[in-house]
This record gives C-alpha cells, structure tokens and sequence, in this order.
C-alpha cells in the first residue's frame, strides 16, 4: 500500500519518496536487533532534540553533517539509518539526501523516527545536550 502519491514501495517495509529510500520500523527493528553492522543516526537539530536517541544511536544535527560526519563515521560503506522525530518531521529525508551527496552509499531514512519506535516500546536512551566539539 502506497503512504502517498510521492513514494514507491520497492519490497517488505522499503519504500522510495522523491528519490530516498526509507525503512519502515519492522525494517528499522530487525536490523538494530540482528547486530549487523548498521549506524543508527539521529538528525534533530538542538533546537528539536529533547535528548532521546535510539540505544546506542549517535547525534549528528542537520546542521552539523557537513562539519562532524566524516569524523564519527569515515566509512562511506557502512549502512546508515536516520532518522528524526517522525513522519510530520523533514529532517531526516534532508539528512539522507546530503549523506548521498556526500558519498555514502547505503543511507536510508527510517521517516517513523523516534515517535514510532517508542510506540513499538523498543529500546531508547537520554543523552546529554552538551556536545563534543571537534
């Protein structure tokens, strides 16, 4: 079934809006709970993010991809997850977008976020707001 007239279903829980391919939570799930070599990545700018991260995410704000990404994650073959509040928040698909740019290679946008991992009751942790500067 097709979210909107925008987004493509490409097979189980994979789905394609404006050009980024995006995971679903099932997806999302299995991935985070098989171990896989998979970098989980929370998007939200400071201004949006309340300290909640999927466990063991790291943060990398919007705003600072160009600036910190590299450095907390080199290899442009890693298999990278964003994600950000949920589906009425944008931040993800532009992350995703400029990561593409940037030359990673298997960058997905799981566009339920946050909002609908907690629904699913799966593991989350607080950081804190202040940041490691580089």
């Amino acid at each position: 079934m097709e979210r909107d007239t925008e987004e493509k279903k490409l097979g189980p829980e994979q789905f394609e809006h404006e050009g980024v391919p995006l995971v679903g939570v099932d997806t999302a799930k299995a991935l985070y709970q098989t171990g896989q070599d998979v970098e989980f990545v929370c998007v939200l700018t400071e201004e949006f993010f309340k300290n909640k991260v999927i466990e063991g995410s790291h943060w990398i704000p919007l705003d600072k991809i160009d600036t910190e990404f590299e450095l907390k994650i080199p290899d442009k073959d890693t298999l990278i997850i964003t994600y950000c509040a949920g589906y009425h928040c944008p931040q993800s698909l532009e992350a995703t977008r400029k990561l593409r740019s940037m030359g990673y290679r298997h960058v997905l946008d799981f566009k339920g976020g946050i909002e609908e991992w907690e629904q699913h009751s799966l593991p989350m942790e607080t950081l804190e707001r202040e940041r490691t500067q580089h």
